[in-house]
């Protein structure tokens, strides 16, 4: 699981770096910050009920925001196979 993880982190890292569309930076920014909350908790070993927690409020930001540049399927891909290995709940969304 710290491997999808580290290699959503790393894809988001390329979206941001890559994007065509400057008002895709600080969404790939918001999505970083938020990557690091679930990072902690990977890390730290929490309950999947809190890594799940934070997951959700990555699903929101996801939800409510709208990457303009095609890079991001990238990141998102990489997304969804760390919730599928993750076992969270409904992982076929993003």
């Amino acid at each position: 699981m710290e491997k999808e993880f580290a290699l959503y982190i790393a894809d988001l890292e390329y979206g941001l770096k890559n994007t065509k569309r400057a008002e895709d930076r600080n969404l790939y920014e918001k999505y970083l910050a938020q990557a690091a909350c679930i990072m902690a908790k990977i890390v730290l070993g929490a309950p999947k009920t809190e890594l799940f927690e934070e997951i959700d409020t990555n699903e929101r930001l996801w939800g409510n925001t709208w990457l303009q540049d095609a890079v991001y399927e990238k990141s998102a891909n990489s997304y969804k196979k760390f919730k599928e290995v993750a076992g969270y709940p409904g992982h076929g969304n993003t």
